[in-house]
């Protein structure tokens, strides 16, 4: 398949790393658009994309959350793929030409990078436990990437979806893509992002995860 690929960036307050993930995303064959959208950072993230030249800028006023900055991203999307990248991926973005360049993908399937196992060790797995229990319940499938950020999926199949404007986002593109009957592709990739620790910052992190996506959960099942 020789389609190309729009890139979607949702960047908030990442002044330190968004300069290095566009020239990383850049310089990956296939990826012919760039849409960076600023969701209300407060320090130079917008600046410090649009000294970068050839690429779409969107700049939120408030924080409206990853699944609200990917939804303001969608009009502007002139091919029939996107992939979404995480602002802090820096020089690693370049990983994802491994989803470009799967022979699987397909207007029938949605490709998801799967992260190396992490450094630090995390929380407890509540996330994942309820993330793998909530999806077989839906579906009666199982998905073990449902929460990765880095996903390649055909467009129409985004726009058709209400989006929630954070930790519930990934969650619920797989849910739907399961339902749907879409084939996940999970596919290795070598990036590394921030982590969480097992610290008062790191369990307050994962507290919001679980409970916006046992939100999501819950407005499935009523």
């Amino acid at each position: 398949m020789d389609e190309n690929v729009t890139a979607i960036i949702p960047a908030y307050n990442e002044e330190e790393n968004i300069s290095a993930t566009i020239c990383a995303v850049k310089q990956i064959d296939g990826i012919d658009q760039i849409i960076v959208v600023d969701d209300g950072s407060k320090d130079n993230t917008y600046r410090d994309a649009a000294i970068h030249e050839d690429i779409v800028i969107l700049r939120n006023r408030s924080n409206k959350g990853k699944g609200g900055a990917i939804q303001a991203a969608l009009p502007f999307v002139t091919n029939k793929f996107v992939i979404l990248i995480d602002a802090d991926l820096r020089e690693s973005a370049s990983e994802m030409k491994k989803l470009l360049n799967n022979t699987k993908r397909s207007s029938r399937a949605m490709l998801v990078a799967v992260y190396p196992k992490p450094i630090k060790k995390g929380g407890f797995g509540l996330v994942k436990g309820l993330t793998r229990k909530g999806l077989y319940m839906l579906t009666s499938q199982y998905s073990e990437s449902a929460l990765s950020g880095q996903r390649l999926v055909y467009t129409d199949f985004l726009r058709g979806i209400k989006l929630p404007s954070s930790f519930g986002l990934e969650f619920k593109i797989t849910l739907e893509a399961l339902k749907s009957g879409m084939n996940i592709v999970e596919v290795p990739v070598n990036i590394r992002h921030r982590e969480t620790s097992r610290d008062i910052k790191g369990f307050l992190h994962r507290g919001k995860q679980f409970f916006q996506i046992l939100n999501v959960l819950v407005r499935e099942l009523v």
